[in-house]
This record gives C-alpha cells, sequence and structure tokens, in this order.
C-alpha cells in the first residue's frame, strides 16, 4: 500500500515502510521525479510495527530492530519543497548496540510522461554527480533548463548510497538524516510558484465524528494539493499522475469552494487567464480565447517533445471559466477582478461563439492527442447504445448547457465587452435547438455525432444540465438519475447499468465520481428537488465513511455493494473530490446567490451543521440542523 506526502507542487509516493520500490514510487516536483529506488538497508533484522501520517506534508514508520531498537522513520516535505528524511534509533535495552545504516537511492530526473509511459518518448540523459561532505546531481535539459538536486545529510555519501556506521548507548538514541532539495529555474518553466507556508482552517463542524474526519480529510487533501503561484492559489488536479493545473479540474475544485474559500477561484482565474489560447495551433491545438486543458512542467513538454506546456485539447474548459467568473462576482461582488479580466472573458465566450459557427450550431470537438475532449476523456467514455464509440464530429450533452449558462451569465452580469442582447439571444436559440436535438424521450442523449445521430444512452452527464437552465425537462432528468440503473446507493453511476458499455470498475463507463454527482446535487438543489438533493449529498457522505482515510477518490465502483468498492487506478488525493463535500454541503444548505444570499437547509435529523463562509468579503457563520437555520450571523474575524 502506498503512502502519499504532499505539498505546494512537491510529493512523495512511497510504500508503508518508506521504501520507494513500485513503478510510481519517488519524489517529484514540477513533473519530474528526482528520486526512486529508495530502499532503507540495516545489519539487523527489523520488522514494520506500523505507519501513520501526520497531516498532508509528513508520515511516519515504526520499526522494532530484533526487539532491542525502536526505528522512527519520518518523512516530510519541507517549505522549500526539500524531501527530508530522519532515521531515529531508540536503544530500548541495557547493552550497547552497534548500527550500520544503509540507504540505497537513485536520481533519474524524469519526466513525468517517461515514468508514466505515456506517449512512447524517452530522453536519455546524463546526469552529473559531486559527492562529498554534500551531494549534488546535476542536469541540464532539452529545454534548456538545469535540474539539480543538492543533497543534505550526516550521513557518508557514494554514488547512489549514504552510510553510517552508529553506537547506540543503553537507553539513548542516534539521529540520521537525509534532505533532497530539487532545484529548477522556475521562472524559464513560466509558472512561478512560490515558497509560502499555506494555511486552511477547517470552516465545518457537525455533531457527527465520522463526518468531521470526512470534511478534515478534504481539508488535507486540497493542502496537499494547492500550490501557491504568482497569481494566487491553484488546486492541481491529482496525485501522482496529474499534479499539475488542469483547466477543468481547477475550475470546478474553484466553483465547489467558493463559499468558504473564494481565494482559489480568485487565483485560478488569474492563472488561466495567463496562458489563455492566442492563436490557432495545430499541435498542442490552441485557439484564440480557449482555456488549455492542462499545463506542464516537465521537460518533454518544455522541449516540445509533447504538447502539454500548454495544452487545450478540452471542450469544457472554456465555457467552464466563464461561469467560474460569474460564480464569483455572485459570492464576492469583487468587480475589479472582472474588470481586469475583461479581455480574457470577451475571448472565452468569443471563443463559443466561433465553436458554434464551425460546429453546426454546437460546440464540438474531432479529437485530437485526446479522442474525447470532456470530462470523461478516456477513449471509451462516450458510447452509442451499441457500446461502440461515439463517431466525430462530437457535441457532449452538458458542454451545450455549459455554454448557455455562460452565455446568460455573461449578458446579465457584464462579464464582457459583447453586447449583453446578442449573447441572450445566442443562448435562447442554442436552448431552442438542444431540447430538439438531445431530447430522447425520458431522457437527454449523451451526445451527437457527425452527423447530428444522437447517443442515446443514459449517463449522468445530462443531471449537469441542472445548474445551467438548459433542459426544458429539468424533473424528468432528475427522475431518470434516481432510478436503480443510475443509483446504486453509494452515488449515481456515470453510465446506466442498462447499457451495452456498462462496467462498474471502469473510468467512465459506470464508475462514480464524487465531483459529477456534486455537480449533479448542486444542480438538483438549485431546481428545488431538495430531497433529491439531500438523498445524493448522504449517499456520497456515507461512501466517504467506509472509504480509507475517510477521504474521496477520484473515483470508486458503481456496484451496488455492501461498502463501497476502489477502482485500482483511481488517483488519491484528488481535488475536485476533495472539494465535493463542500458543495455538498452547500446543496444541503440550499446556499445560493442571485441579487443576495439565500438559504434554506435541509439535514438529517440527527445532523447539526456550524459553517463559515465568506459573503460579499465578510465571513458570516451558519448554524444548521434538520430543516432549518437556526443562526445567521456575520463575525469578526
Amino acid at each position: 500500500m502506498s503512502e502519499i506526502i504532499s505539498y505546494n507542487g512537491a510529493f512523495a509516493v512511497t510504500r508503508q515502510n518508506g521504501d520507494m520500490k513500485d513503478n510510481y514510487d519517488g519524489f517529484y516536483i514540477f513533473d519530474t521525479r528526482f528520486l526512486k529506488g529508495v530502499k532503507l538497508r540495516l545489519n539487523k533484522d527489523s520488522v514494520l510495527i506500523g505507519s501513520s501520517q501526520d497531516g498532508p506534508r509528513k508520515a511516519y514508520s515504526h520499526f522494532s530492530i530484533e526487539d532491542e531498537v525502536i526505528l522512527l522513520r519520518k518523512r516530510e516535505i519541507k517549505d522549500n519543497w526539500a524531501y527530508r528524511e530522519e532515521l531515529q534509533f531508540y536503544n530500548t535495552s541495557k547493552g550497547k548496540i552497534n548500527l550500520r545504516v544503509e540507504y540505497i537511492f537513485k536520481v533519474p530526473i524524469e519526466d513525468i510522461f517517461e515514468v508514466r509511459k505515456f506517449g512512447g518518448q524517452r530522453i536519455r540523459r546524463r546526469i552529473k554527480g559531486s559527492l562529498g561532505k554534500e551531494g549534488e546531481y546535476s542536469y541540464s535539459g532539452k529545454d534548456k533548463i538545469r535540474r539539480n538536486l543538492k543533497i543534505k545529510t550526516n550521513m557518508r555519501i557514494e554514488k547512489g548510497l549514504a552510510f553510517a556506521e552508529i553506537t547506540l548507548e543503553p537507553f539513548k538514541k542516534e539521529i540520521l538524516y537525509l534532505e533532497f532539495i530539487p532545484q529548477i529555474s522556475k521562472e524559464e518553466l513560466g509558472v512561478f510558484l512560490t515558497e509560502k507556508s499555506l494555511i486552511l482552517s477547517n470552516v465545518v463542524s457537525t455533531n457527527l465524528t465520522w463526518l468531521d474526519r470526512v470534511f478534515e480529510g478534504a481539508i488535507e487533501d486540497l493542502i496537499a494539493l494547492t500550490a501557491y503561484t504568482n497569481y494566487g492559489m491553484v488546486p492541481f488536479a491529482g496525485i501522482p499522475y496529474y499534479a499539475c493545473p488542469f483547466g477543468r479540474d481547477s475550475i470546478i475544485t474553484s466553483w465547489f469552494l467558493l463559499p468558504y474559500y473564494p481565494q482559489y477561484a480568485e487565483g485560478t482565474l488569474r492563472f488561466f487567464a495567463k496562458i489563455q489560447g492566442k492563436k490557432f495551433n495545430p499541435v498542442n491545438e490552441e485557439e484564440p480565447g480557449k482555456i488549455p486543458h492542462e499545463f506542464r512542467f516537465g521537460e518533454l513538454s518544455h522541449s516540445r517533445k509533447m504538447p502539454f506546456a500548454p495544452y487545450y485539447g478540452t471542450v469544457d474548459a472554456t465555457p467552464l471559466y466563464v461561469i467560474l467568473a460569474a460564480e464569483y462576482l455572485r459570492w464576492t461582488g469583487d468587480r475589479n477582478l472582472i474588470e481586469e479580466l475583461k479581455p480574457n472573458l470577451t475571448a472565452a465566450v468569443e471563443w463559443i461563439l466561433r465553436r458554434f459557427e464551425g460546429g453546426r450550431g454546437y460546440i464540438r470537438y474531432k479529437g485530437g492527442l485526446l479522442v474525447n475532449q470532456g470530462w470523461k476523456d478516456s477513449r471509451d467514455g462516450i458510447p452509442t447504445e451499441e457500446g461502440t464509440p461515439t463517431k466525430p464530429s462530437i457535441a457532449l450533452v452538458e458542454v451545450q448547457g455549459y455554454a448557455y449558462k455562460a452565455l446568460m451569465d455573461a449578458a446579465s452580469l457584464n462579464l464582457t465587452s459583447l453586447n449583453p442582447k446578442m449573447l441572450e439571444k445566442e443562448a435562447k436559440a442554442l436552448k431552442r435547438r438542444f431540447n430538439k436535438d438531445f431530447w430522447c424521450n425520458g431522457f437527454y442523449a449523451l451526445a451527437l455525432d457527425g452527423n447530428n445521430v444522437p447517443s442515446k444512452v443514459v449517463s449522468s452527464n445530462m443531471g449537469h444540465l441542472l445548474f445551467t437552465g438548459i433542459a426544458e425537462h429539468q424533473k424528468e432528468i432528475a427522475e431518470r438519475l434516481f432510478k436503480e440503473d443510475m443509483f446504486s446507493g453509494w452515488g449515481i453511476r456515470t453510465l446506466s447499468s442498462n447499457e451495452k458499455a456498462y462496467n462498474p470498475f471502469s473510468y467512465h463507463n459506470g464508475s462514480i465520481w464524487p465531483h459529477d454527482n456534486a455537480v449533479i446535487a448542486l444542480g438538483l438543489a438549485s431546481i428545488g428537488e431538495k430531497e433529491k438533493a439531500k438523498a445524493l449529498s448522504e449517499a456520497i457522505f456515507k461512501a466517504a465513511k467506509f472509504l480509507p482515510n475517510s477521504k474521496l477518490p477520484e473515483l470508486y465502483s458503481g456496484l451496488e455493494s455492501e461498502y463501497p468498492l476502489l477502482c485500482p487506478r483511481a488517483n488519491v488525493p484528488q481535488a475536485w473530490s476533495a472539494a465535493s463535500v463542500f458543495a455538498f454541503l452547500t446543496a444541503l444548505l440550499g446556499l445560493r446567490v442571485e441579487k443576495e444570499l439565500t438559504f434554506s437547509a435541509l439535514l438529517s435529523e440527527n445532523l447539526k451543521v456550524s459553517v463559515l463562509i465568506r459573503f460579499r468579503g465578510k465571513p458570516y457563520l451558519i448554524e444548521a440542523q434538520n430543516r432549518e437555520v437556526v443562526g445567521f450571523e456575520e463575525r469578526n474575524i
């Protein structure tokens, strides 16, 4: 079983005993693995007693060495992105004990895509090492960026080995340490991550210990995935595969957190404004006004051997960017940021309108490096009722809803320099043709193919329409999502169990994604389906209760089972999964902002909640129980 510690963009993946022996194990930052193959070797037999974590950035392993010595192996990510190991040896006997300690390691300085074996690209590297009292490994990459790893230790260093001979006096202790300090020119990477301690206070308390632990775990995961940039706080998507800014993930995470931590939305809006598309480039799929899919920091991306610095292959991030700006304005009242970003928001809306022109009235994609370019972006994630892939060019159901809301928000809140009446007219025309083309007598099609033939499969995607206002059949959506083939008891499946493509352990065709359910819960609450929003929120909270460490992974199985079952490839931590617990709370409290803040609680009979929110720059404490808000007051913090 792996353990992950993470802080401000740096993370380490180890086994429970602290060694790094599996394929993805290692110490990473900026999409580069600096350290791997770590193994602690002693001249005496040792037994792992147990392991634990102290927050997102510290882990401990406890060993017994021949019933005479206790070893505490401490691992930590420091403020300067260093990975530090401390080996604390305690002699529990009355005799003197001699120990030889060997710490074996490798310094690959390799790209994350090489670790993942993604794209087939490899780089032959010549890494220079200088060893003395302190070790240093250096490498000048194909992208002309120097990546160094310094090693500070009180052990002796040879190539790939640190070692020490220690004598433990009776009942005394000795401490050995190693500190691995990565050094990269951040300015050349164009990301400007800053060294800054992150404090994220938990704003939620309940009368249920297990539910408090769910929120505490979500905070730990968010801290683990938060990067400080010169533009503000930006959530990275997930560890270990997606430790970088993802347009869709970062935006949805920030949206979920808006009532509680609005600083995420501010940082995310500013960050993606800086890397918004400016030209047409078929290699990385850049287009003017387009918000990127992801921004990678590794050598393969920055040497242009892979098109990820940034990569623009997504069709939903751009309308979601406009929606986030609108929600940010509603919650914060910060018109200054909107005026600052107005050129970016204008370019984003122009991208939507341009896509309508080229997509026969819809936002479509033909595929590129990613075959599918919505949130279900796996190769088989958009099936037809025959179980085969939908043929391009594809118009996804939820993306048209996002586009509708983006246009309506831009018009009503004056987010752009474009004519609001024109935007509203375009939105209403989209709504008319959408309900004609996508409605399938009981549900909305997952997508239209290149011939405008609907993929008539029942999926969770149509649940995203509820918060957008585009659907004329909202009640029918709500009813369909809660039938047995869609609702497993642990949440709403991504795909109906009646479909030919259904697989409850697949990535997108029958599993349960917490963020997907959170979007649906917010939509249900917005259309007045409070009981269903409550049932869905309670199902996901109940799943979190039984999942490891009370944390929500990227996805879990869609099976009806005694307990929620994990899927093998799910990332934990995952930002939008962690943030989803706050979205479910928003739905349960009925928190909404139009011109003013409104709320109407619908909690379980045995649940009491106290939560601190921020509205228009001021903190307010909300206390709720059962079906009512029993307290609401401004606080001085």
